[in-house]
């Protein structure tokens, strides 16, 4: 398979890729992300169901809420 985010670097503008290509893209990013995130310590924070969310690097999603100006893990969250 031709990989085309090399170090950095797209052979190609990311408007001329087919939706497959896209997704090839879009997994590597994901992956390259988490692992960054969970080699610092950090959890990884995206939306999922109307929620956000934060992963840790052991699998576990906990459910993110505002209470009182600050955002505070409230529950853990299973979907």
């Amino acid at each position: 398979m031709n990989h085309l985010v090399q170090f950095g670097h797209a052979q190609k503008p990311f408007d001329q890729l087919n939706s497959i290509e896209l997704a090839d893209v879009n997994s590597r990013l994901h992956k390259k992300i988490r692992e960054r995130a969970w080699a610092a310590g950090s959890p990884v924070y995206y939306g999922e169901n109307g929620y956000l969310i934060a992963e840790y690097a052991g699998g576990k999603k906990m459910i993110l809420e505002e209470i009182n100006g600050q955002l505070l893990e409230t529950r853990e969250y299973h979907a």
